[in-house]
């Protein structure tokens, strides 16, 4: 698997307002597969231009997962389904990363994992994804700055804490407007091609 650049967290934390981590939110023992989840999902709100998901099992209960955006954007991640609790969660790792061709060799030299994390939730037929609220995490962690190890970059936050200071900061924190915000409601797609 191609290991992602740090700077490309810093861009994801600005562009997607997610909040990357550079340690992994599962251990081993955490991670599961379910039958409703692998599949083609498209969003329900959003008609015009929606976001569509593609999970598919790989190996070693991992998921290969497939995400087009707004204008076509795609991401390809490798996905780890896991529970805390009776609560499912996805941690995503950008498996592909496209470079300029005029790119310094040193630039991947610097290459690391990271991870992003997503709740999940399964709803009748439906699939609810819910993605870290940016503004609520910079307010709290200003707060309250010891609560999980981080690093602030630029408007940006980058979690820097081991899996399971991780898990115990998500699990106290799964309140209404806290931590995750509201899910986006998702439905499996039939008989349409699923995004490549």
């Amino acid at each position: 698997m191609k290991k992602n650049l740090f700077g490309t967290f810093v861009i994801l934390v600005l562009v997607t307002a997610c909040i990357p981590s550079v340690n992994p939110f599962y251990t081993d023992k955490d991670v599961v597969t379910d039958p409703r989840f692998a599949g083609a999902w498209i969003e329900d709100e959003n008609t015009n231009n929606p976001t569509a998901w593609k999970f598919e099992v790989a190996t070693n209960n991992v998921y290969a997962v497939t995400l087009t955006g707004e204008k076509d954007k795609m991401g390809k991640f490798e996905g780890h389904l896991f529970k805390l609790g009776k609560k499912f969660f996805l941690d995503l790792t950008p498996t592909e990363c496209n470079y300029a061709t005029n790119q310094a060799g040193m630039v991947g030299v610097a290459m690391i994992p990271g991870h992003l994390l997503v709740r999940v939730s399964f709803v009748e037929k439906k699939l609810s994804l819910g993605f870290c609220n940016p503004d609520w995490i910079k307010k709290f962690l200003k707060k309250n700055p010891s609560a999980i190890a981080h690093r602030a970059v630029d408007e940006g936050i980058i979690l820097t804490a081991e899996t399971g200071a991780l898990q115990k900061f998500i699990m106290k924190h799964l309140g209404k407007d806290e931590l995750f915000s509201d899910g986006t409601g998702y439905s499996r797609q039939i008989n349409a091609d699923p995004p490549k």
